[in-house]
Order: structure tokens, then sequence, then C-alpha cells
């Protein structure tokens, strides 16, 4: 893995999440709802902020997505992403 500031870091992680998101087909608020949140501003706020979850957040979201912890964070493809 390549070494990133945590400005970076976060930047990629929002794009990661929302393209993990979209390929499952899932809306913000859908995703919101699969790790306990009531509405979509804390996957919005991931999103688009680089907002810094917890470990069980993190786990959460890798379960609610259907992917690994390492597939959470890989970035390899993130200029794949139409929606950069």
């Amino acid at each position: 893995m390549e070494t990133l500031s945590i400005v970076e870091f976060r930047k990629k992680f929002g794009k990661r999440i929302r393209q993990l998101r979209k390929k499952a087909n899932m809306t913000q608020k859908e995703l919101a709802l699969k790790i306990g949140y009531k509405d979509k501003q804390i996957i919005n706020a991931y999103e688009k902020d680089g907002a810094n979850p917890t470990a069980f957040t993190l786990l959460q979201l890798s379960m609610a997505l259907g992917v690994s912890l390492e597939e959470l964070f890989d970035f390899s493809d993130l200029d794949n992403d139409d929606n950069d």
C-alpha cells in the first residue's frame, strides 16, 4: 500500500465507499440503515468529507457492502470510478 497523508487517505476512502455502495446498487440511506443509522448523513459525510469511522463501523460497512476489510481499503481501481 502506498504511503498517504491523512487527507489523501480520507478522500480515497470516501471514494471507495461510494464506489462499493454503487456497485452494490444501494443508496446512501440504504447503506446507513444497514449499519444502524437512521439517515444518510453519516454515509454522505464518509463519502464527501472523508470522515473517520470507528473500527466497529468499518466492520459494519464491510459486511453491509459484502466485501472484506482488505477489499474495503483497496484503492487500486478508484481511477476507474466514473463519478470522481
